[in-house]
């Protein structure tokens, strides 16, 4: 009989990281490509410019939503392929995985609803196109779900910086690296629920700390996979 994925931690390990290389691929094409329309203004100027950035926003938000389900599969992979250090921890980060994808899922249905409410407002009184176009903008910021979803982020990268840490399927310094990088995320995140100007001072240098570590892991994986001999040790073990 053929080996399933999970009897397979290296096939598992690289496809966890083929599909998490695309998950940061679509991340950078967000922040280098994708529009940015002025939300800062007034209700009717948020409005204009967004909808004439409809077109490229939209397919920002399918992007997202694409790099979202392959960020699901990335979660469940790396649930299996860490699962035999720690299943209690290896359950907790998939978790927080799905939670951080379920709140940044909200996000974004905010953001599409936006659309439908800027389009009615164009056939809607005065009155009412200037209340729909200001809840437009707000739905369409940079909510707090952004800093809420990034806690759970940070708690599953974190997590799995420890399972790395405890069971050197990965080299420890990639742990490390992700250890640091989410920790990076839950202290930035707090620090804007509690201090706006101090998290947003903080966030650029949390970002290459969090780019390297699961940049590192993300090649790891693809390129090297775990180290099946301790892999499958701990295995039998557990």
């Amino acid at each position: 009989m053929s080996p399933t994925l999970i009897e397979s931690p290296e096939t598992t390990a690289r496809l966890a990281g083929a599909l998490w290389l695309v998950v940061i691929v679509v991340s950078i094409l967000e922040v280098v490509a994708g529009p940015s329309p002025n939300l800062t203004g007034s209700a009717a100027e948020s409005a204009a410019s967004v909808l004439a950035s409809e077109t490229g926003l939209r397919l920002v938000y399918a992007a997202n939503f694409f790099g979202g389900l392959c960020y699901l599969g990335v979660t469940a992979l790396l649930y299996e392929v860490f699962r035999p250090a720690n299943r209690s921890l290896a359950l907790f980060a998939a978790l927080a995985g799905a939670a951080g994808l379920a709140v940044g899922s909200a996000g974004g249905i905010n953001e599409i609803a936006g659309f439908g409410l800027l389009h009615d407002a164009a056939r809607a009184a005065p009155a009412d196109a200037h209340q729909m176009q200001t809840i437009a903008q707000v739905f369409m910021r940079d909510g707090p779900e952004f800093s809420v979803a990034m806690v759970y982020f940070g708690c599953q990268v974190a997590a799995i910086g420890v399972l790395i840490l405890r069971s050197r399927f990965v080299p420890q310094i990639i742990g490390g690296l992700m250890l640091a990088g989410g920790s990076s995320y839950i202290i930035t995140s707090f620090a804007k629920f509690v201090a706006p100007a101090v998290g947003a001072q903080l966030a650029p240098l949390v970002i290459p700390i969090a780019f390297l570590g699961e940049g590192t892991i993300t090649l790891w994986l693809l390129f090297k996979g775990v180290n099946v001999e301790r892999w499958r040790l701990a295995s039998e073990v557990r």
